[in-house]
C-alpha cells in the first residue's frame, strides 16, 4: 500500500502536480477511503468558497495603489537610501566625535588588558610573617584545640602559650 498523499491533495486539485504525482494521486485515492474522504472534504469546501461573492476594494484603493506604486518607482534603490543615511549620521561631529571615543576604547581596552598592567599586581606572600601577625593577634584567645598550640608553640618557643 502506498504512503498517504493528504499533504498533496491541495496541489492536486489546484493542477499543480507533475503527471507522475497525479497519476500517483489518482492511484492512491482509488484504493485509500480515508484520503479520498479528505479530498471530497477539501472539494465541498472549494464550492463553498467558490459560491461566495467576489470581494470590493474599499474607494480608493486603485489610486492609493498606483500613487504608492509610482513613489517606489521614484525612490531610490534601499542600498543607497542606506548609504545616504550613513554619510548624513557621519556629518555630525559630535557623532564622529562619540564613534572614534568608542572605536578608541574597544582598540585600546584589549591591548592594555592584554599587556597585564592593568591586573592585579603580584605580591610574594611571607607566610612567616602572616603565621607571626596572626599568632600576635590571638595571644589574648585560648587556643581551639591542641594541634594549633603545637603548631604555635613551635613557631615561639620563647613565649608560653596559654
Amino acid at each position: 500500500m502506498s504512503p498517504h498523499v493528504s499533504d498533496r491533495l491541495s496541489e492536486y486539485m489546484d493542477g499543480a502536480l507533475g503527471v507522475q504525482d497525479v497519476e500517483r494521486v489518482r492511484a492512491h485515492l482509488d484504493t485509500c477511503p480515508a484520503c479520498l474522504q479528505e479530498y471530497r472534504g477539501l472539494q465541498d469546501v472549494q464550492q463553498l468558497l467558490r459560491g461566495l461573492p467576489a470581494p470590493h476594494p474599499r474607494e480608493g484603493f486603485m489610486e492609493r495603489t498606483h500613487w504608492r506604486l509610482a513613489r517606489e518607482a521614484a525612490a531610490p534603490p534601499a542600498r543607497a537610501r542606506f548609504l545616504s543615511g550613513l554619510r548624513e549620521a557621519f556629518a555630525v561631529r559630535p557623532f564622529r566625535v562619540a564613534l572614534a571615543a568608542g572605536v578608541l576604547v574597544a582598540v585600546a581596552l584589549p591591548l592594555v588588558w592584554m599587556t597585564g598592567s592593568m591586573g592585579p599586581r603580584e605580591v610574594p606572600l611571607d607566610s612567616d610573617a602572616y603565621v607571626r601577625h596572626y599568632v600576635m593577634l590571638s595571644v589574648d584567645r585560648p587556643l581551639a584545640d591542641e594541634a594549633t598550640s603545637t603548631f604555635v608553640s613551635s613557631d615561639l618557643p620563647e613565649q608560653p602559650i596559654r
